[in-house]
């Protein structure tokens, strides 16, 4: 009875150290933590209560511009908020709100190379109507 009982016990916490390490495998956590963000603009919502942000994000060597809306009074962290749109190359984007509820991207290349889903990102907001716009328009 003890041998089985130190078996399982083995086994169990070899599967723990087995979980517990399985974000540095590959795509998560560590990647995450490797990559880099710079905040390029924000801009804040006509009623101050959201901020939606330009970010360059740079994952594995690969620049991706994400526009991010989070909540005014949120920190100021890459998974705090939604995704409002996102591409995956480096872009020139510049943002501004035309109501509470509808953000104006400017940018200058064609709009199919957007998205809205971002690196590490799942949420993308439901709430925010996106309208893009060739720069100079």
């Amino acid at each position: 009875m003890k041998r089985s009982r130190a078996t399982v016990l083995s086994i169990a916490g070899i599967v723990a150290l087995l979980i517990l390490t399985l974000p540095l495998w590959g795509m998560g956590p560590a990647v995450f933590l490797d990559s880099e963000r710079t905040v390029i603009s924000r801009a804040l919502s006509p009623d101050g209560k959201r901020v939606a942000q330009v970010e360059r994000v740079i994952v594995g060597g690969e620049p991706s511009i994400v526009i991010l809306v989070r909540r005014s009074w949120e920190q100021d962290w890459y998974l705090t908020g939604c995704v409002a749109a996102s591409h995956y190359q480096d872009q020139q984007a510049r943002i501004e709100w035309a109501s509470n509820t509808r953000l104006i991207i400017f940018q200058g290349g064609p709009q199919s190379y957007w998205d809205k889903s971002a690196p590490f990102h799942n949420n993308p907001c439901s709430d925010v109507t996106v309208i893009f716009q060739k720069k100079g328009s």
